[in-house]
């Protein structure tokens, strides 16, 4: 199974060559096999990858995530027949009922709220309870939004009272952006491998995002990447703080009572919200976390 996240920072050629992906720099040459890489990162607009190169990572179904002038995400590559029961999904996928995606919304909203919970730094989270008490009052889609009530309490005590996700100034900002376009990958990554379309969602239903059930199902783990993100907020963001950011990927989780890489983990999850919304499967999936 792929397991590594590849982030090429420094201005470089990659190509193809034997089973691995040769990366050559101005100062040094790097072979990766091929099978070992699950996403590859091109963290400035000065590497060249060759086509050669991105056709036999897409056959690996390699996720190729490229970045802007200052490193942030800003585009992704998927190929074509990811799966052969792609149109059969798409399909389903067209006709998911609304009263399953609501309650799996319900699901999703009430895990990451619960999540937010652990987040906490530990001596706030002795003395406050208040987020474990608002994921037990979600309901079917959520109408009364107590995802936005508990994100207001949560990001106030995670980050400060001035914090405000908003400012696009702020380095703890920066941070976030960061690790969610990181992790909206991995999820994004795992829904076109099951044969299913990003652009359609459950809860998300924004025109101009290509990632509407991605931006659903990556829910309950963005609690990884704050707890994270709380411990370098205030440095810039290096590469060093970056990769801290990806390697949550690779971070050993406990996830519905299993050890597992947080990958593995997101790789299940979106498996069973899709076979649920599919009615592959009746019951509704688990999202049992241990931070």
């Amino acid at each position: 199974m792929a397991w590594r996240t590849v982030l090429i920072n420094e201005r470089a050629k990659i190509n193809f060559r034997m089973n691995d992906i040769n990366v050559q720099t101005m100062n040094d040459a790097f072979q990766i096999p091929i099978d070992d890489i699950r996403v590859l990162i091109l963290g400035n607009t000065r590497s060249v990858i060759t086509s050669y190169a991105i056709n036999e990572l897409n056959k690996k179904h390699v996720k190729i995530i490229t970045c802007d002038e200052k490193g942030m995400p800003v585009g992704e590559y998927c190929g074509y027949h990811e799966n052969v029961h792609q149109n059969e999904n798409i399909l389903k996928q067209i006709n998911w009922q609304q009263r399953l995606k609501e309650e799996l919304w319900q699901k999703i909203t009430s895990a990451k709220i619960a999540n937010q919970q652990q987040a906490l730094p530990a001596d706030i989270k002795e003395q406050y309870h208040k987020l474990l008490e608002l994921s037990k009052k979600v309901r079917p889609g959520d109408p009364d939004n107590i995802e936005g009530q508990a994100a207001r309490q949560y990001f106030s005590r995670m980050y400060g009272k001035s914090f405000t996700r908003s400012n696009d100034e702020l380095l703890t900002n920066a941070h976030l952006n960061y690790g969610y376009s990181i992790l909206l990958s991995a999820v994004s990554r795992e829904i076109v491998a099951a044969g299913y379309l990003t652009q359609l969602g459950v809860h998300h239903q924004s025109s101009s995002n290509a990632f509407n059930l991605a931006s659903d199902l990556m829910e309950p783990f963005r609690p990884y990447i704050d707890r994270v993100v709380l411990s370098q907020q205030n440095l810039s963001l290096s590469l060093d703080l970056k990769l801290n950011l990806v390697n949550v990927l690779n971070e050993i989780i406990q996830f519905n009572d299993k050890r597992m890489e947080l990958a593995q983990a997101i790789q299940l999850h979106v498996l069973s919200c899709v076979k649920y919304l599919s009615q592959d499967k009746a019951e509704l999936p688990e999202m049992d976390f241990v931070l």
